[in-house]
């Protein structure tokens, strides 16, 4: 596995949001702990959790298939419960939504360097501009890409690849921050180099993240977002 002071110096840093910016992945159980009383199901997280960094409608499959099995599109209309979801979570993070520690210094620590930096997630894009609003991120970010805009979610590359293209450059030019396996994959099959922060994953989960392909591995592995900027500090400096 490559390390991160062994490729080249990147031109832009392509951001997730959940889990990677803003301190949400607790705060989106919260939002699925309202919803699912009222569809008469159980909430568990562990329900939930393996399947962090995917889309809502997709969360909602798993979860009917556990708990109603056999059940019907027109019984549990999918996107329609995932806007319930995304509705409950938007008011949650109106008074509890922070920025990951570290995120608002690194992001104009980078801005001050002239970095291009994007945002890249599997949100659609009201959940999106109105987390990075609240906790004001969204002026230090110099693109946007949500579900709504990409077409395709996580773990398709195409997200990641029209991040890269929106800013002028190659995948291979990019260094990606995630914090899930479906996240690094998307990423890893992009042709960015991907880096990981295990504040929802465990390293091992992180560290061989696309089924059948060993050697797409992450270049950096760490415990926060303070540890990312320490470590991308150590490498360019203000030389970047």
């Amino acid at each position: 596995m490559k390390k991160f002071s062994q490729i080249p110096k990147p031109k832009a840093i392509l951001f997730d949001n959940d889990g990677v910016l803003v301190s949400s992945e607790p705060l989106h159980l919260e939002a699925w702990q309202v919803l699912l009383p009222e569809l008469g199901i159980p909430y568990d997280p562990a329900d939930i959790h393996p399947f962090v960094g995917t889309t809502g409608p997709r969360v909602m499959a798993e979860i009917l298939d556990k708990h109603r099995p056999g059940w019907k599109p027109e019984q549990f209309n999918l996107e329609a419960l995932a806007l319930r979801k995304n509705d409950i979570y938007l008011e949650i993070v109106r008074t509890k939504l922070t920025p990951a520690p570290g995120v608002l210094d690194g992001l104009k620590w980078l801005r001050s360097l002239g970095v291009k930096t994007a945002v890249v997630t599997n949100a659609k894009r009201r959940e999106m501009e109105s987390s990075l609003q609240i906790v004001g991120l969204w002026d230090l970010l110099d693109e946007k890409i949500s579900r709504d805009d990409a077409g395709r979610s996580k773990p398709d590359p195409t997200p990641y690849l029209m991040a890269a293209a929106a800013l002028g450059f190659l995948p291979q030019e990019c260094v990606a921050v995630e914090d899930s396996p479906s996240g690094l994959e998307s990423a890893l099959m992009s042709g960015a180099y991907g880096t990981a922060v295990t504040t929802t994953f465990s390293r091992s989960h992180l560290e061989s993240p696309v089924p059948g392909r060993l050697d797409l591995k992450p270049v950096w592995i760490g415990a926060s977002m303070v540890d990312f900027f320490a470590m991308l500090n150590q490498k360019v400096g203000a030389t970047f």
